[in-house]
């Protein structure tokens, strides 16, 4: 085995490791730092190490796997292409090259990810979904510890102690976005009926912390989803959501006995934000999204050819609460790289879940819980984005990478052969491939250092606390 697949196949543990730890930083890596920049700076950590392992592999190996098809190649290529020239005209072009930059260095971790796992097929895979699942696991344990700890105080607990690890409980439902088929997926993978049992039991729990904090994008993203998938596919989609479901009920219940029934019984007002939440609901069901999405159309219409520059809603939104995004996929993109540019990516984003739904004619019956799966979670991902801010913070951002190499690299092993790009890097081929890494990683790291200098001079206020986009102080 060569130093480079050994990278590679590291690598891939690497980032799932990194979802693990991601929730328990909380102390400040760099002094100012907050939970979120941490987050943000494993995030940049991740990225620049898929860089350094892809740049190694361009200079090194004869042989590269083509996993894009080629339309989907080609939409990718012209998006950040027109990302690139609206970072440039932006108004602040180092923030925008950030988020330009960071993005197609997720696309990198997927791909990486993706490689492997179209290699090393379900064992690596089994691999991964069990790092996952260990990070749900060891999550609920710490909540489960505070929760005991609370109830013995016989203290109104905040939401900060009910969901800890996240300066806004919200980011934790973008987590779960992912997470929750993810852990499904899992469950329904376990060789014995006994591991399996026990994988959803922490499935239904991670659904009660979903009712804990109400992340209503979140409930109600993987509610279409499982619903659109099982329609769609009542055979084979119908025992693994149907599994999914009453895992969801199950974790009402648990909600409803143990952040509800128990506390009532103990004298003390109901945990968390469910029953609350569904009368905000009836109240105000767009809570404040509209004026969001508003001024990104404003945006829209002003450039609509490049946008404001990628995470520049940031900058035009500075005046609206919560103007960090506008929480909303299609119109983040469209109003900050362009109607064109959304365009692209969305005919991409089509072809990819296309070509997942082409599989259920062709897959054997042990496989299709896995493509029920990557469906749900793809379907909930693009539905929840269009009403929450999933695709901006770092750890949902992180959680999406690795499903997308998950899914992608487990489609591209049931090829019987994967298209390779064979070839013998020049000296100067050598230099380029350097330069370009280079290059590629300054907009992360010189933001990063320069931001992060900032935090220790001036660390930020209560006031933005929850207005984040690269880092915690959201406008600029």
């Amino acid at each position: 085995m060569t130093v480079d697949i050994r990278w590679r196949s590291v690598f891939s543990f690497v980032i799932a490791t990194c979802l693990v730890i991601s929730p328990f930083l909380m102390f400040p890596l760099v002094s100012g730092a907050a939970v979120y920049d941490n987050q943000r700076l494993i995030e940049v950590f991740g990225g620049v190490l898929a860089l350094a392992v892809i740049s190694w592999q361009l200079m090194n190996r004869a042989s590269i796997p083509l996993l894009f098809s080629r339309p989907i190649a080609i939409l990718l290529a012209l998006f950040f292409s027109l990302g690139f020239i609206s970072s440039l005209t932006a108004y602040s072009p180092r923030h925008a090259f950030f988020d330009w930059a960071n993005l197609l260095l997720l696309l990198g971790i997927a791909w990486l990810i993706a490689w492997e796992v179209s290699l090393r097929k379900d064992a690596l895979l089994d691999k991964l979904l069990m790092v996952c699942g260990l990070a749900c696991a060891s999550y609920l344990l710490i909540t489960i510890f505070l929760y005991i700890l609370v109830l013995k105080a016989g203290v109104q607990p905040s939401l900060s102690l009910l969901i800890v690890g996240y300066d806004n409980y919200r980011f934790f439902n973008h987590v779960q976005t992912i997470s929750l088929p993810l852990l499904g997926l899992l469950a329904a993978r376990m060789p014995d009926r006994g591991r399996q049992v026990i994988w959803w039991v922490i499935t239904a729990l991670w659904w009660m912390l979903l009712f804990v904090g109400f992340g209503r994008g979140t409930l109600v993203g993987l509610t279409v989803a499982i619903a659109l998938v099982w329609y769609a596919m009542p055979k084979a989609a119908g025992a693994w959501c149907r599994a999914m479901a009453l895992a969801g009920v199950a974790g009402l219940l648990g909600y409803l006995f143990f952040y509800v029934a128990l506390p009532l019984m103990l004298g003390m007002e109901p945990f968390g934000l469910f029953l609350a939440g569904v009368g905000r609901t009836a109240e105000n069901p767009a809570s404040g999204r509209l004026m969001l999405w508003a001024r990104a159309l404003e945006m829209m219409q002003a450039n609509p050819w490049l946008g404001g520059g990628p995470g520049h809603f940031a900058h035009y939104g500075r005046d609206v609460p919560y103007g960090a995004d506008p929480h909303n996929w299609v119109l983040q993109i469209g109003s900050e790289w362009g109607m064109p540019a959304l365009l692209l990516l969305s005919g991409a984003l089509a072809l990819a879940m296309l070509k997942l739904w082409q599989l259920r004619k062709i897959i054997s019956a042990g496989n299709q819980d896995t493509l029920t799966a990557w469906l749900v979670t793809g379907s909930s991902i693009l539905v929840d984005g269009v009403v929450s801010s999933l695709i901006t913070v770092p750890t949902s951002q992180l959680w999406i990478a690795l499903y997308v190499g998950c899914a992608w690299g487990w489609r591209c092993s049931l090829s019987p052969t994967v298209k390779t790009l064979d070839y013998q890097p020049s000296a100067v081929i050598r230099g380029g491939i350097v330069a370009a890494a280079l290059l590629m990683t300054f907009p992360l790291v010189h933001l990063a250092w320069n931001v992060l200098a900032d935090i220790q001079k001036n660390p930020y206020s209560k006031e933005i606390l929850y207005r984040p986009r690269i880092f915690l102080n959201g406008d600029f």
